[in-house]
């Protein structure tokens, strides 16, 4: 009974002393300050797709039926037409909080007054250091659009008095083979009124073409272009296989990836089994408390529209790699600085302040990353 009782009492100190260092499930958990210790996560890496979508919109002419008839131009559409359009993309990348990677630390000694530095989800940022800056996905800026030209007000008299849509159509055209005969005349110099120099005769050209190009809209219609960034994240826990990631509808741009309107996006994502070349082979005692961090994988992932491939990139990914205690030697007996990646939970830095021999200076022994 009293041998029963020894390794009953030397179980539950070997668990007080070990606690720390587990996993702990995080459903009743809130992230920071506990009287336990402080609560924090690892991330998992996530996908921002940054799509430039083009929308082209079509309006017919007001004498659209007519420019056959009166400009000889065949296949004129009568009706509008909206056309979207994948023309290109960005892949960033985040990290986000994984709630399965859910830890409890509880520095003592040297270490008890570290500064834990957590992202507003709680995920552990640094330790006695700066977090680590991510650049961030710059967004698409479109180019100011030019003020519409309403056509209408380059109309002849003549035209604008004419009682049918038939006539109006004849006469815009009798206006516009003027300008085209003007314009040679000017070129060729044998205009009536000749302008003085070069830079007047520019203008005078300019003014021309742009009411011709107006009386021309008349007949051919409008094309308006608009190009726009639409964004959705993904965050994958496990390989893909040629999976629909999303959609473009010709008629509504990006649509959700069950709409079978709109032409399929897919995504293959392949675990290749590579972790970074980091040691992880650390002696046992520096795996008495510390901090948890990410070992990420790699991962390839391969874009395709329907069957052509768009792009291929490997990435570093935190769920396809493994989690290692770091540190807990250093942590122990010494002021340790902890640097870790926002977007993989890797060790970007890990760095201990050792007491200052005389004469020297302070040594910072790293353990390797």
């Amino acid at each position: 009974m009293r041998h029963w009782k020894a390794l009953t009492t030397f179980a539950l100190l070997l668990w007080s002393v070990t606690i720390w260092s587990q996993p702990v499930s995080s459903s009743a958990l809130q992230e920071g300050k506990v009287p336990e210790g402080t609560v924090y996560y690892l991330p998992k890496t996530a996908f921002h797709f940054h799509l430039l979508i083009e929308k082209t919109d079509y309006t017919p002419g007001l004498f659209a039926k007519y420019a056959e008839k009166y400009l000889h131009l065949q296949h004129i559409s009568q009706e509008r037409q909206v056309n979207h359009r994948l023309i290109d993309f960005q892949l960033s990348q985040t990290g986000v909080r994984d709630t399965s990677k859910c830890f409890i630390v509880n520095l003592k000694g040297k270490s008890a007054t570290s500064e834990i530095k957590l992202s507003d989800d709680g995920v552990l940022l640094a330790v006695n250091d700066t977090p680590m800056t991510v650049k961030s996905h710059k967004p698409f800026v479109a180019a100011a659009k030019k003020r519409p030209v309403d056509p209408m007000r380059y109309l002849s008299e003549e035209a604008l008095a004419a009682g049918s849509m038939a006539k109006k159509a004849e006469l815009t055209a009798l206006q516009m083979a003027e300008l085209k005969e003007h314009r040679q005349l000017l070129i060729t110099g044998e205009a009536e009124e000749m302008p003085s120099d070069r830079a007047q005769l520019q203008l005078m050209l300019d003014e021309i073409d742009k009411t011709y190009d107006a009386l021309l809209s008349l007949f051919i219609g409008v094309t308006e272009c608009d190009t726009t960034e639409q964004a959705f994240t993904l965050c994958p826990d496990k390989e893909m296989k040629r999976e629909v990631i999303f959609r473009i509808s010709r008629q509504q741009g990006l649509v959700d990836k069950d709409d079978l309107s709109g032409i399929p996006f897919y995504l293959t994502l392949e675990d290749l089994h590579q972790q970074s070349q980091q040691q992880y082979d650390f002696p046992e005692n520096k795996k008495d408390g510390g901090f948890y961090t990410n070992i990420p994988g790699f991962a390839r992932l391969t874009l395709y529209r329907e069957d052509q491939q768009l792009a291929t990139y490997d990435y570093p990914l935190a769920q396809f790699g493994f989690t290692e205690l770091r540190g807990g030697f250093l942590f122990k007996k010494y002021p340790t600085h902890l640097r870790l990646n926002p977007i993989t939970g890797a060790v970007e830095k890990l760095q201990a302040e050792m007491p200052k021999k005389k004469g020297e200076e302070t040594e910072k022994p790293e353990e390797s990353l």
